[in-house]
């Protein structure tokens, strides 16, 4: 799964302009601080709020983002531009935590290896996906947000 340009931009433009913004609002004063101020709050609430939109998930499918290929399970992620996608047996997973935009995996119970995943979708539409993926004896045999 590669990322779009558009978000390549977006989650490299975003933090240069909010750095330009809070040095703007160190050196200037007055009005000009204000508007500074006030922009660099408008931009991380219009950041914040993208990423959770709704256009966001339609363009990373959850789909594409957790898929099987015969007995693994590839998890995508979407933080970090060339990150390899988390390929891993569907026996080996010991837990899965489920939270809003969020979907914690910990592998082969007490040796504490865990990968946290942040998706643009809702807690039901990830636990559909992997009930679909891991099948339902698979999912069932899976702990639960331990």
């Amino acid at each position: 799964m590669q990322r779009k340009p558009i978000d390549k931009a977006l989650f490299l433009g975003v933090p240069v302009f909010l750095l330009a913004l809070f040095i703007l609002n160190i050196t200037a004063e007055g009005e000009v601080k204000l508007a500074a101020t006030l922009g660099s709050v408008g931009l991380c609430i219009g950041f914040f709020s993208y990423l959770r939109s709704r256009r966001f998930g339609n363009r990373y499918p959850i789909e594409k983002l957790i898929e099987k290929d015969g007995n693994f399970v590839v998890f995508h992620f979407l933080q970090g531009l060339d990150r390899q996608p988390l390929r891993v047996n569907a026996n080996t997973i010991y837990a899965l935590n489920f939270s809003h935009h969020y979907l914690g995996v910990i592998l082969e119970s007490g040796n504490g290896k865990g990968f946290d995943f942040h998706y643009p979708h809702k807690e039901a539409v990830i636990k559909a996906r992997l009930q679909v993926v891991l099948g339902d004896d698979g999912f069932n045999n899976v702990k639960k947000n331990v």
